[in-house]
């Protein structure tokens, strides 16, 4: 695995509340990216004022993503990620969910663009986020405002814009 490069920019610190109870799972746990992981997710989901709920994030390999996004979307193709909104009632300050986030594809993707590997991954962790708290990108506008908002969450954390920079 490769070690992770962290921006050199002033981080911020949240200190939640007793009503801000965010659960974030990475698994493999053992993940070098696991901590980034759980950061960038909660920071995601805070800034769309989520601040409950339970996320799963899985960091799967070409194959498994292939798989997946068959078994779910019909696809036979790899995609970065794929998000699953598990509410039975949708209420905005809370999240139960799961990602499925292809490290592989990150890889490539950075190495192709010149970029960061681990940076690309989190962008996917925070865009798979993003999604379950209701944004789309499916039209250039919404998909405009979803990538501001990745980038604005990306920066927050210190590592800066990393869909528009590529």
């Amino acid at each position: 695995m490769s070690t992770t490069c962290r921006s050199t920019a002033r981080k911020p610190r949240s200190t939640p509340s007793r009503q801000d109870r965010l659960s974030v799972v990475v698994t493999p746990a053992a993940h070098g990216l696991a901590r980034e992981i759980r950061r960038a997710a909660r920071h995601a989901l805070r800034s769309q004022q989520c601040r409950q709920g339970r996320l799963e994030v899985a960091i799967v390999g070409d194959a498994e993503m292939r798989r997946q996004h068959e078994w779910w979307k019909g696809c036979r193709d790899v995609t970065d990620v794929l998000s699953f909104d598990l509410r039975e009632h949708a209420k905005p300050s809370n999240v139960d969910g799961q990602l499925i986030v292809c490290e592989t594809v990150a890889r490539r993707v950075a190495k192709a663009g010149g970029t960061n590997w681990d940076g690309e991954l989190l962008l996917y962790v925070v865009h798979g986020c993003l999604h379950l708290c209701g944004h789309d990108d499916r039209r250039r506008g919404e998909a405009a405002r979803m990538h501001a908002a990745e980038d604005a969450i990306l920066s927050e954390l210190g590592w800066g814009p990393v869909y528009s920079g590529a």
